[in-house]
């Protein structure tokens, strides 16, 4: 008999990733698929406080074959109240959960069922490298749509660089060029994301500035949030496959342009309907966060 696959999701810990990695993976233990399900001890503790106020004692139990395992965050209380937490979140993230996530791979691979596969969400890529160091086989749940992908994506924000230098300065990816077109802070208030148009991305009608991602509305170079944002969508698209909460019917062209250099693109979505559609036949009670 084949052993149970067990697969390891570690999501990003903000509602955006938790709920929709949370649905893919009841939708795999619906198919057999033994789960651990990593959330950040502050998470845990804030889902235990709301269950133990509505009185739902066993809202973050999990179930059989469901496992929760924690995680620190590398934050301290002091950081959750400050204007920028959620760069701080990020920076803490990426820089202080590897370890973590190492030892808590390593203890699970002593268990049964055997650690198959690890599975985070966008924005957690240091999990990779922690899945490429233990031999573990990876996928990575990008939790937004194949579009968002293709205008994240460096390799694909090349194409905006249709020109090779604005002025006399170089740029290695489209985000340089992004960055360089606020570098006047006017930009990003007298209409000219609006009406400065990008109609070179592959797979994808002519969008304006204001469309791409808000992470690249900087006049700074060196902004955090514009190198974890190019630095974690190039990261996602190095695990053995890239999972993406939309389907094909949806985005046709777009998923065709990123499948010519990335083949091992799986669409399951979206994800809360097909979930809808498997609790119409399946029983899931809510005991989890």
């Amino acid at each position: 008999m084949a052993a149970t696959p067990h697969v390891v999701v570690v999501p990003y810990p903000g509602s955006g990733s938790i709920n929709p990695a949370l649905q893919l993976s009841r939708l795999l233990h619906g198919h057999g698929v033994f789960i651990t399900f990593v959330v950040t001890e502050h998470n845990l503790r804030r889902a235990q406080a709301a269950a133990a106020a509505a009185d739902k004692g066993a809202a973050v139990s999990g179930r059989e074959g469901f496992r929760i395992e924690t995680i620190p965050d590398g934050l301290v209380d002091a950081d959750r109240d400050k204007q920028d937490y959620d760069l701080g979140l990020s920076k803490a993230t990426a820089h202080r959960c590897g370890g973590p996530l190492r030892e808590l791979v390593l203890r699970l691979r002593g268990g049964a069922p055997p650690v198959t596969c690890l599975l985070p969400t966008v924005l957690m890529s240091f999990a990779l490298e922690v899945a490429r160091e233990l031999g573990v086989p990876s996928m990575v749940l990008w939790t937004s749509s194949a579009a968002a992908l293709m205008t994240c994506h460096s390799k694909f924000q090349s194409f905006l660089c249709v020109f090779n230098e604005i002025g006399s300065k170089p740029f290695n990816t489209g985000i340089d060029l992004v960055a360089s077109m606020h570098r006047d802070e006017s930009c990003l208030t007298n209409g000219y994301l609006d009406t400065t148009m990008i109609d070179w991305i592959p797979g994808m009608p002519a969008i304006s500035l204001g469309d791409v991602s808000s992470f690249v509305r900087t006049t700074d170079p060196d902004d955090f949030g514009l190198w974890f944002n190019d630095t974690q969508s190039n990261n996602c698209t190095k695990a053995g496959a890239l999972i993406i909460n939309t389907f094909d019917a949806l985005e046709p062209d777009v998923l065709t342009a990123l499948r010519t250099e990335y083949p091992r693109i799986y669409t399951v979505g979206p994800l809360g309907s097909l979930l809808h559609r498997r609790h119409q036949h399946h029983d899931w009670t809510t005991d989890l966060i």
